[in-house]
């Protein structure tokens, strides 16, 4: 990649059933740098409010999961690098410029993510954070982290699976194996929703889920035993 050349950063905003995408735009109207917004709904787009309208696209999608809404996401940008963030997420406010700046410094990089702080500050919760950053470390994250790609990288590993659950975790593994990342210093906060209630039995039935896709399990098998949550 040219040092000199500008680079535009599409972030892509799946929204399923989630009612928290407002969070995640209005942490993009603090951004600086080259960039766009898709806003990809598989249901009820006129509900859609967008604050950063200049620059906001919102995109119907038939797509059931969230593999297939982030596909038709990069089907509708122009972006040279992408970047998926989910509702209920604020990215840091120069993540875009920041990426840019890494990408453009490490040419030989093709993606990668930042670390995650999530917005509940219980023992708990923090702990799960710390357990996340150790993982990443051993090329292991998730779409909450903010997973960026160069658009020609996401075109040969094949985009998102449309897998019910594990897409995000099952993109950046395949990314992983595709070439070298950068984990970028800078936090994302990530929503802790799914966590309010049952910490515990959430933690469990995640992690059981992911030795169980490792063990080779569908991912659509194994969201009968995330929808217990």
């Amino acid at each position: 990649m040219r040092r000199d050349k500008i680079i535009l950063i599409s972030i892509i905003i799946p929204v399923l059933n989630e009612d928290q995408y407002n969070v995640a735009l209005d942490c993009l109207l603090k951004q600086t740098g080259n960039f766009e917004v898709i806003v990809v709904a598989g249901n009820q787009v006129e509900h859609i409010i967008t604050p950063a309208a200049g620059q906001t696209k919102v995109v119907s999608s038939p797509g059931t999961t969230r593999g297939k809404l982030l596909n038709a996401g990069v089907a509708a940008a122009n972006g040279d690098v992408l970047l998926s963030l989910w509702p209920g997420s604020q990215l840091p406010p120069d993540a875009v410029s920041t990426i840019e700046r890494n990408l453009k410094l490490l040419p030989q990089t093709i993606g990668g993510n930042f670390h995650v702080k999530f917005d509940d500050n219980s023992l708990f919760v923090r702990l799960l954070a710390r357990l996340l950053k150790k993982w990443r470390y051993r090329g292991h994250y998730y779409g909450n982290s903010g997973i960026f790609v160069h658009r020609e990288i996401y075109e040969a590993i094949g985009g998102f699976q449309s897998y019910k659950i594990l897409e995000d975790y099952d993109f950046a593994q395949r990314m992983e194996k595709f070439g070298p990342t950068l984990y970028l210093p800078d936090t994302i906060i990530a929503s802790a929703h799914k966590f309010k209630d049952k910490k515990l039995r959430t933690a469990l039935i995640w992690l059981t889920a992911q030795f169980l896709f490792a063990l080779g399990l569908s991912p659509n098998r194994l969201a009968r035993l995330w929808a217990r949550v």
